[in-house]
């Protein structure tokens, strides 16, 4: 059975670190496991024509509408310019090393006319299911594009991030899962809101990057010459009152601060610390900074995996959504959460025990794996199944709650009055 792989890995606008790593955690835990694959070099509709390797560019022929916002934009891809040459380039050598991936570079549209002679596709992590107020949903990251049709296929991880569907977008969604053969989605809360919305079989596992133990990346990390920090990492949310927690931290303890994030500004945050940001790095040297640092103040929910993978003492700061909650439940670490700007709470939290951690992690890992073999093994010796029948009809009703419709009747009265 040929595998195709689909996930967000080469294309990212922002270059995170952890995009191309989990991409090549699942596929070599697949070839652990004796089983082929290949990642399709796919990008998403949202892409568009962004320039990733000069966003500088990009956002001069593009310019936000918002004069504030388009200032800060040019101001900080400017100071970055040479800086982002080198971390793309990075990128890039780290997939020529690492993947097993087509010679071509597909989209959707692609994939409605070409058909890439694959048997079974999995799609992988990370937020992949969600609904993007520009282009919609992403009909690749669901395995619904025409070439794919009556194809066996897997999703591994899914995820939908921070957001929220309509009734509209949730008609669109089950629709689209309903075709795949085996579903497994990284938050339990997605989890929930498919059982709660349909009789679809759907199992909880853990992100790809945990599929592999610690000398995997150990093998390829690039250690830096940097020994005594604290490090910070921020993925898509500045989270200035993280950082200001993190340099107060270092300050009590006597460490320098290194970020590794793409905010130049963060300095002028820095009084009386040692501060370094370092952006020109790939994933090699990502992963190097995580398993040196002595401290981990980050946003990423994956920089929250690492540290769990490396047992990093590490804080948890705010981000949108329910990932990092849902991690940290997951591994009873819920009291590493720190937001806002709170360096007393920071210094007062005892260091992490990673055995009982280490003894959940196990305990998800064999279940993930069992999972995503399963799956495999059962697909090979049959064929793929349609199950629309097992969506819920309330799912498709976007008319208003009886609830709402109460409520909406008394506001009408009230305008009425005043009127």
């Amino acid at each position: 059975m040929k595998i195709a792989i689909i996930s967000i890995n080469a294309h990212t606008k922002v270059l995170n670190f952890a995009s191309p790593l989990h991409s090549v955690a699942f596929q070599s835990f697949l070839k652990k496991h004796g089983i082929g694959s290949t990642i399709i070099d796919y990008k998403p509709n949202y892409y568009g024509t962004f320039d990733a390797r000069h966003p500088l560019d990009y956002y001069r022929d593009h310019p936000d509408d918002n004069p504030i916002r388009r200032q800060k934009q040019f101001q900080k891809w400017h100071t970055l310019y040479k800086a982002r040459e080198k971390r793309y380039d990075r990128f890039e050598e780290f997939i020529q090393t690492y993947y097993h991936k087509t010679d071509h570079c597909y989209n959707a549209k692609d994939l409605d006319t070409l058909d890439l002679g694959f048997d079974c596709y999995i799609c992988v992590t990370d937020v992949i299911w969600k609904y993007n107020k520009n282009s919609g949903f992403d009909r690749g990251f669901f395995l619904a594009c025409a070439s794919m049709k009556n194809k066996k296929k897997i999703a591994y991880a899914a995820s939908r991030g921070a957001s929220q569907y309509t009734p509209e977008q949730a008609q669109k969604f089950f629709e689209y899962i309903s075709d795949i053969d085996y579903i497994s989605v990284r938050e339990k809360s997605l989890m929930e809101y498919i059982n709660s919305h349909s009789d679809l079989p759907v199992s909880h596992v853990l992100d790809p990057v945990f599929l592999q133990e610690k000398d995997f990346y150990q093998k390829m990390a690039i250690l830096p010459v940097e020994k005594n920090y604290i490090l910070i990492y921020l993925a898509m949310e500045k989270a200035d009152q993280l950082v200001k927690t993190a340099i107060a931290f270092a300050k009590e303890h006597g460490y320098d601060i290194i970020e590794l994030s793409e905010y130049p500004d963060h300095e002028t945050l820095a009084e009386d610390v040692s501060y370094k940001l370092i952006y020109d790095i790939g994933v090699e040297e990502w992963l190097g900074y995580m398993m040196q640092a002595k401290y981990i103040f980050t946003n990423s929910f994956h920089a929250c995996c690492f540290s769990i993978i490396f047992h990093k003492q590490f804080y948890a700061g705010d981000r949108a959504g329910d990932k990092i909650d849902s991690l940290l439940d997951l591994f009873q670490l819920s009291d590493r959460r720190v937001k806002g700007y709170q360096p007393k709470l920071a210094q007062s939290l005892p260091d992490i025990d990673f055995h009982p951690v280490e003894e959940l992690r196990e305990k998800y890992v064999e279940e993930s794996t069992d999972f995503i073999l399963t799956a495999i093994q059962n697909l090979e010796n049959s064929p793929h199944q349609n199950r629309q029948q097992l969506i819920h009809s309330s799912v498709y009703d976007p008319s208003p709650s009886p609830q709402k419709t109460s409520l909406l009747k008394k506001l009408h009265k009230k305008l009425i009055k005043r009127g």
